[in-house]
């Protein structure tokens, strides 16, 4: 599935997008990198709305859990692929039989990560590319560690699902309400938009630029809070 129940594009979505990008030769790298660039902005707003309607499962695949993990256990030829939402400790269970969980992970397997999740992997291509500027890396990292801060916060409220936070923001009292509305993510696409224009004008005109890319003058105002 490539959409959620929201029927917005969701994780699946974006993977098949960057399998696309990565299959084409662009003539341009700026458009190449921007483009990646916007893939990442909308990752990131995915995972933000995700975090403030507690899906804090599928924030946390965009943000931190990783794609595929291979694991190698003594005494088998082939690699065990770890299920994503599942710990190692359940999906091995018959093999540890009675024996301490940890002790035998620890002594029987090694993890190998084959795919970091989607918005670490995104900004680690975009840092190392060389072309986009240092203050928009900057900015990526803030909103990636904006989307932990509102899980985390939201799960020391000990608020369960998008129906419990409603009736808390109603309930609340004033102080409380503003509280929890300042520690949401509410990203907005206004750089994923803007990316978009920047594309359009050096497909148009070589000579335009972008200030997402390095050497050009980078100025966001930020319109979320900060912890």
């Amino acid at each position: 599935m490539t959409k959620d129940v929201q029927r917005l594009p969701n994780e699946a979505w974006c993977e098949q997008r960057l399998e696309e990008l990565m299959g084409i030769e662009a003539a341009d790298p700026r458009l190449f990198w921007l483009t990646l660039a916007r893939l990442a902005e909308l990752a990131l707003k995915q995972a933000g709305d995700y975090a403030d309607h507690c899906e804090f499962q599928a924030a946390g695949d965009l943000l931190v859990n990783p794609r595929r993990i291979k694991i190698f256990v003594q005494g088998r030829t082939d690699p065990v692929i770890k299920k994503r939402h599942c710990g190692l400790r359940e999906q091995f269970t018959s093999a540890i039989g009675r024996e301490e969980p940890a002790t035998w992970l620890s002594r029987k397997t090694l993890s190998h990560v084959c795919e970091k999740a989607l918005i670490p992997y995104l900004k680690e291509r975009l840092a190392s590319s060389g072309w986009m500027h240092s203050d928009y890396l900057a900015l990526l990292d803030r909103r990636m560690c904006r989307v932990a801060d509102t899980i985390a916060f939201l799960a020391a409220w000990q608020i369960a699902d998008c129906r419990d936070l409603a009736k808390r923001m109603v309930t609340a009292a004033r102080e409380d309400n503003t509280l929890i509305a300042a520690n949401l993510c509410r990203f907005d696409l206004d750089c994923f938009n803007e990316m978009g224009d920047d594309i359009e004008r050096i497909i148009c005109n070589a000579d335009a630029s972008s200030r997402f890319l390095d050497g050009c003058d980078f100025s966001l105002s930020q319109k979320f809070p900060t912890i």
